[in-house]
């Protein structure tokens, strides 16, 4: 057995440094390849040879995982080796997830091992960027199963992803919880991800208004859900309100509740959403879409936290933690005279902004991976599995839904494939565009509304030859033959744009 410590910074890891696997493997190559996988992202590693060396030291060695050659044709010797598992360990102490790398891709032989008890199946074929997420999965679902006292070990925790649950007092977010909200979604580990996920965990435990911005399908509902579980009101209710949904003339009663008589089908008296989020925090969501009228009540709530219900004279106090959300550039509505600068502020004082999944493409594959999980467990499914030159065209496509179309393409994959086992390229559906009025491809980036005639046409290039250059791993001259371009013109349109993006960003900041 030997022991290895990566010895980099935990930071810029998909580990955090005190994640421990064992690696199990009778196979040199393979676990050379694993061991150097795993440590090289900040993971400890224990290494055997054969499983009858690991199962005694289980009981002194804390593992997040255990990663196993699954000698893919003996199912029986798995089942042999997770009993042994189970009952090397203390009483009370939960077994690591098993993740085990199979050198065959046999769906029947996956779907076997995962119902006795693998928390995943991986094939050698996998991308070792694939693997390590993977594994990384099993690891954080694992911890998110954890809490403190946890006495219903001995068996091998599947895959599933687990909530976060309220707890008592304040804490900041785990590593578990960056990967999980309250309803199971997922919302990934890239770097974009860990600097939005960095700032939740700051204002989490505030008093501090958040105002969330991001494109439709970011996960802007998800992330007000992680601010509202890490903080002390995480006892009491989130209340959401969609602005956008509910009629103009019905928000105010919404908002702040009446009381009897107030008009004329008022039979009783009724709270509002801000008196029912008392003691926790209320979700106004798709806040650029409020009436300029309600506007001026919002402000006046935000700025003397009290209100009074429609037809009453009695003062309510407000105790709720007030969370905002957008897909709308609210400083281009101050702007235009649609939304109140006032209101801007008080609602502006932490800006939280959520990146489209196009800018975050490592996060896509556990994307991938969990809802086509989740969707064959919710339709009583065998497990099954992404084609993976399918895969890496998915991990090509422009989201233009971001998480949304992602997860609604998945569902429709798993119904369409039927009995298959492995979902291919027609289970899927094509990928959406925006087009200009003649058509063109407007890219996957931008809107074109409020955008000048020389910006759309700078973003359609731009997005134009980043897909190509993605298309063919960065070879410019490949590039330039596919766009029926010379190499010298692609390669100056390229630095120009590049240029001009910088720019952009500089007068922005």
């Amino acid at each position: 057995m030997t022991s290895l410590d990566s010895g980099i910074d935990d930071r810029s890891l998909l580990f955090p440094g005190s994640t421990r696997a064992i690696l199990v493997s009778s196979d040199d190559d393979l676990r050379n390849r694993l061991r150097v996988l795993l440590a090289t992202r900040g993971c400890r590693i224990d290494e055997f040879a054969c499983p009858n060396e690991a199962i005694p030291r289980l009981r002194h060695l804390e593992a997040d995982a255990i990663v196993m050659d699954a000698e893919a044709a003996a199912a029986d010797w798995w089942e042999s080796s997770r009993t042994k598992l189970v009952t090397a360990l203390p009483p009370g102490q939960a077994v690591a997830p098993v993740v085990l790398i199979s050198s065959q891709q046999n769906p029947a032989l996956v779907a076997r091992l995962r119902d006795q008890g693998a928390a995943d199946v991986i094939t050698q074929t996998c991308s070792n960027d694939d693997i390590a997420d993977r594994i990384g999965v099993a690891i954080e679902s694992y911890r998110a199963a954890l809490t403190p006292g946890d006495n219903r070990g001995n068996e091998v925790r599947g895959l599933a992803v687990k909530p976060i649950e309220s707890k008592r007092g304040t804490r900041p977010l785990s590593p578990a919880d960056r990967a999980t909200v309250s309803n199971g979604m997922m919302l990934g580990r890239s770097e974009a991800m860990r600097h939005v996920l960095d700032r939740v965990s700051l204002v989490a435990d505030k008093q501090t208004t958040v105002l969330i911005s991001g494109e439709t399908g970011t996960g802007k509902e998800l992330i007000a859900r992680a601010l509202h579980a890490a903080g002390h009101r995480s006892n009491h209710e989130m209340v959401s309100v969609n602005c956008a949904g509910i009629p103009s003339n019905l928000l105010e009663d919404e908002f702040f509740g009446h009381v009897k008589g107030a008009f004329t089908d008022a039979h009783q008296n009724r709270i509002g959403r801000f008196e029912q989020a008392r003691g926790g925090s209320i979700f106004l969501d798709e806040i650029g879409d409020l009436p300029l009228d309600l506007q001026s009540k919002l402000l006046r709530v935000l700025q003397e936290r009290e209100l009074h219900r429609i037809g009453g004279l009695e003062t309510v106090r407000v105790d709720a933690r007030v969370i905002a959300a957008t897909n709308a550039d609210l400083w281009a509505g101050v702007q235009d005279g649609r939304f109140r600068e006032d209101l801007f502020y008080r609602l502006n004082v932490f800006p939280v902004h959520l990146p489209v999944l196009r800018e975050r493409r490592e996060d896509i594959p556990l994307f991938l991976n969990h809802f086509l999980e989740l969707f064959c467990r919710r339709d009583g499914l065998r497990p099954k599995m992404i084609e993976p030159t399918v895969g890496a065209e998915l991990m090509a496509r422009a989201w233009l839904g971001n998480i949304r179309e992602l997860e609604n393409a998945v569902e429709m994959a798993v119904i369409l494939s039927g009995d298959r086992a492995v979902l291919g390229a027609l289970d899927f559906p094509e990928p959406r565009r925006r087009r200009l009025a003649n058509g063109a491809d407007l890219g996957p980036s931008h809107r074109g509304r409020d955008r000048d005639y020389k910006t759309i046409v700078e973003q359609f290039e731009r997005d134009l030859i980043t897909r190509m250059l993605e298309q063919t791993n960065g070879n410019k001259t490949l590039a330039a033959e596919r766009l029926k371009l010379n190499r010298t013109t692609l390669v100056e349109k390229w630095k120009k744009l590049q240029g001009s993006q910088a720019c952009a960003q500089a007068a922005a900041s």
